[in-house]
């Protein structure tokens, strides 16, 4: 079972790779296990319920407020 902060590791390196984001959405027992993580069946199934359309977003919108040139780098939380 991934513990909290390993599903938020999955999902964070989701919004960072595009590439990582796809495999997650397409299998994400593979994507999983390439962190060296083990995913319950509950927890694949709530992976399997994201939208590609919503993570692609979020991810974009993730990117821009982390960007230092974007005028919104004031909300950045680094």
């Amino acid at each position: 079972m991934a513990t909290q902060a390993q599903m938020d590791r999955l999902v964070g390196k989701a919004l960072f790779s595009a590439e990582f984001r796809a495999l997650l959405l397409a299998d994400p027992e593979k994507a999983a296990r390439s962190l060296r993580y083990r995913l319950t069946e509950p927890q694949v199934a709530r992976i399997r319920s994201l939208s590609a359309k919503e993570l692609e977003s979020l991810a974009a919108e993730f990117v821009e407020a982390t960007d230092l040139n974007s005028p919104l780098h004031g909300i950045s939380f680094w």
